[in-house]
């Protein structure tokens, strides 16, 4: 093609070459480049772009179009046979010149020259000729003869006629030349498009059926075979089984019942309607080899040149594994959501039956449990265990699949195995277990199978039960001796199954911890109650010789001070007498403390079971303060207390003034007990707001941080601490008491403490209010 285009450029340009060097006489020649250049001008316009032979060619015989010049059809053949014919034309033209009468228009043999160079060799060549045939006119035809140029008008119009003549014949025979050419081009790309559409057709793993009008199948692609499993017969009967199937497939539906006719996906398509997108359909075809294949059925009608529809073309596309999972996800998704409606109805402990047990309830939702899963996902038998955390023993919840005597076979080697260790064979297994991985194992080798199923179970699921990244069950999935690979979608199902699973025996573990801690309580409670009679009766069994004891003492005590108030006696005998003094106050104090101890041991026991009565009125608590380190005085006169009251008005709280001058007590007794003997103690009052803030400062060792809030509780006593002054007796009740007894108040209490710099104990009760303060006044005056 390149090499023919080349050719006849060329050509071209050697016309005008020839032109130029056979120019004689000068305005001849000039008139003919002339023409020649208006001739190409005029083309160049109405192609509207710059013109050279090459752009001329290539616009009308593309470069991908033209065969490529080889043989006899070659440019320079065409030469040849241009000069050999103008030659062969020149003879015969000599001849009718002499021999016969000359005719009308002596350059017809040369014409018909130019003609079949033209037709054959095309532009090029076609030129060439013209330009010898013009040579030869003018020397032999055109007066005066035997010489170039010199001719007058008639010859000058003779030369141009031929020249037009030669030059439409030519283009006419090329473009001849061009349209023959094209079409075998075109007939050539039509059958690689053909063959291009059929290999395309035949790799394509969808079957492409073609249907006309009567349903007839005109044609198919290699995958309608596979798929309709047409391979599988005898070459005889393909052809006919073939045409079967695929009528039946555009008449039936997804269950593979026929459809009406108005309804069958070829006369819908062959009526115009598309069958794509959204609206393809699902049909259900048996194939020749016996499978139930789902197909997708997607069409469209055919046109003809007219318009009319004459043909339908029709995809199917096998979806029986695509539906087939589709039917799987939702029988499982089905069966999840039973697992859930099954979480919901679990009975509560307060609706469960009498006569079932929690381990009844919870086989009985695990065995529904293990029915569901195996619509979630494939199998033969499944298994849940349950696992105890803190010594890994088993104990069967659920079994699906077995018969009666392999479940009690199961249950039975279940009892014997005294671990999961022994069911698992695997102390590596376990441990990915206890992970929460999820695992295949080999049946053949896994003793919780192997005494049941020996060398029948190939490879079982085995799903960890998780609660609180504790492994407390076992979730196990096979499908017996059949070959079936799980998949990761099938184990992320039954990992969610496990989880699911998890909430049963939570709600096991959750009951079986709440009623421990329900017997815990009431043993503790059962045993406080105890301890509170206990504590009841021996302090009112105390209380009466405490009583006799220190009522007995201070009358011995008066009857001594009585007796040396009326007798005169001896400084011997008043020494002797001052020893008895002496230890009958000892005596008294301790009577005093013991008396104390009880009456606080019985306060607490009233708190405990709430009957600590409060006899609450408007008090002074300035007064309150005054009495009770008086009183603590004549306990420990040893002992220096500074109370600091900013303001002399009084300070009136609602509240029970023997109680709070007990908590005081408590106060004061505490910090002269564990303050050096020389070193004060503090006791404020303040006003914040609408309480009155009292507190008691010591120099003691202090409280580290954790014993602050433990010396509230009852029976505690802050252990390395050793008491300063009296004695370091004690029983642990009487800080209880104080915050017990200021919570009932309505108040609070606390401490600050640093150790080596004493501890400050306080407690703010709520001020009375100014209109009861003022009534209160009233009645006083």
């Amino acid at each position: 093609m390149l090499v023919a285009t080349a050719g006849e450029t060329f050509s071209g340009c050697s016309l005008c070459r020839t032109f130029r060097y056979s120019r004689t006489s000068g305005w001849n020649v000039r008139w003919y480049r002339q023409e020649w250049r208006n001739f190409m001008r005029i083309v160049a316009l109405t192609h509207k772009r710059p013109f050279s032979l090459r752009n001329w060619f290539q616009q009308r015989v593309p470069t991908s179009t033209m065969p490529p010049s080889s043989g006899w059809h070659h440019p320079l053949v065409g030469y040849i046979v241009a000069l050999l014919s103008i030659s062969i034309g020149l003879g015969i033209g000599i001849l009718e010149t002499q021999l016969l009468s000359p005719l009308s228009f002596p350059g017809l043999p040369l014409l018909f020259a130019v003609v079949f160079v033209a037709l054959f060799w095309g532009v090029g060549p076609a030129a060439f000729a013209i330009l010898l045939s013009l040579l030869v006119l003018d020397y032999f035809y055109v007066p005066p003869f035997g010489t170039l140029s010199g001719y007058g008008w008639n010859g000058l119009v003779q030369l141009l006629s031929f020249v037009a003549a030669g030059i439409v014949i030519a283009i006419l025979a090329h473009q001849r030349e061009i349209t023959r050419v094209r079409a075998v081009v075109a007939e050539r790309e039509a059958l690689l498009r053909a063959h291009e559409l059929e290999a395309t057709f035949d790799a394509m793993s969808d079957g492409v059926v073609v249907y006309n009008q009567q349903g007839n199948v005109v044609e198919t692609n290699a995958a309608v075979r596979s798929l309709f499993g047409i391979s599988a017969l005898h070459k005889s009967e393909q052809e006919q089984r073939q045409e079967q199937l695929l009528l039946q497939a555009v008449q039936c539906n997804e269950q593979g019942e026929t459809l009406p006719l108005k309804r069958q996906p070829l006369f819908r398509l062959l009526a115009g309607e598309s069958l794509t997108g959204n609206k393809a359909i699902d049909v259900l075809v048996r194939t020749a080899d016996g499978r139930n294949v789902v197909f997708n059925l997607s069409g469209a009608s055919l046109r003809s040149a007219s318009g009319k529809r004459e043909r339908a073309i029709v995809i199917y596309r096998d979806v029986t594994e695509r539906r087939q999972l589709e039917q799987r996800t939702e029988q499982a998704l089905q069966a999840l959501l039973a697992m859930t409606h099954v979480l919901v109805q679990l009975p509560t402990p307060l609706t469960s039956n009498e006569g079932a047990t929690e381990t009844g309830i919870t086989e009985e939702v695990g065995q529904k449990f293990a029915e569901l899963t195996m619509s979630v996902v494939e199998s033969r038998h499944v298994v849940m265990l349950a696992v105890e955390p803190e010594n890994d023993s088993i104990s069967p919840v659920a079994a699906v699949g077995f018969t009666p005597l392999q479940e009690e076979m199961w249950r039975e080697k279940l009892v014997e195995m005294s671990s999961l260790i022994h069911a698992i064979g695997n102390e590596l297994l376990v441990s990915h277990l206890q992970d929460g991985e999820v695992m295949l194992l080999d049946g053949m080798s896994l003793p919780l199978y192997t005494h049941v199923f020996p060398y029948y179970v190939q490879t079982v699921l085995v799903a960890p039960i998780i609660v609180r990244e504790r492994l407390v069950g076992l979730l196990c999935v096979d499908n017996g001796g059949r070959d079936h690979t799980y998949t990761a979608y099938e184990m992320t199902l039954v990992q969610t199954v496990a989880r699911l699973a998890s909430l049963i025996l939570t709600r096991t573990l959750l009951l079986r911890e709440n009623t421990e801690a329900r017997a815990n309580e009431l043993a503790l409670r059962e045993s406080n109650r105890r301890m509170e009679e206990f504590l009841s009766i021996v302090c009112h069994e105390l209380k009466s010789p405490i009583t006799v004891a220190r009522g007995s003492l201070q009358l011995a005590e008066r009857k001594v001070q009585r007796l040396l108030s009326n007798e005169t006696f001896l400084a011997d005998e008043l020494k002797r007498f001052a020893s008895i003094q002496t230890l009958l106050e000892r005596a008294i104090h301790s009577t005093a403390l013991q008396d104390r101890l009880v009456n606080d041991l019985l306060d607490v026991s009233r708190i405990q079971v709430q009957t600590l009565r409060l006899y609450r009125t408007p008090c002074n608590l300035v007064s309150i303060l005054h009495e009770s380190i008086e009183a603590a005085h004549q306990v420990q006169n040893t002992c220096i207390i500074h109370l600091d009251i900013p303001f002399q008005s009084n300070v009136l709280v609602d509240a029970d003034a023997d109680r709070i001058a007990q908590v005081m007590t408590n106060f004061l007794t505490n910090a002269m007990k564990y303050s050096p003997s020389d070193r004060p103690v503090r006791v404020h009052l303040s006003i914040e707001g609408q309480e009155a803030r009292v507190s008691v400062q010591d120099e003691g060792p202090g409280l580290i941080p954790s014993e602050q809030e433990r010396i509230w509780e009852r029976f505690y006593r802050s252990p390395g601490i050793e008491a300063h002054n009296g004695s370091d007796g004690g029983l642990g009740v009487g800080l209880h008491l104080c915050r017990a007894i200021i919570e009932q108040h309505g108040g609070r209490i606390g401490v600050h403490s640093t150790v080596g710099q004493g501890s400050t104990f306080w407690f703010a009760l709520p001020l009375v209010e100014q209109e009861s303060e003022d009534k209160i006044s009233d009645i006083a005056e």
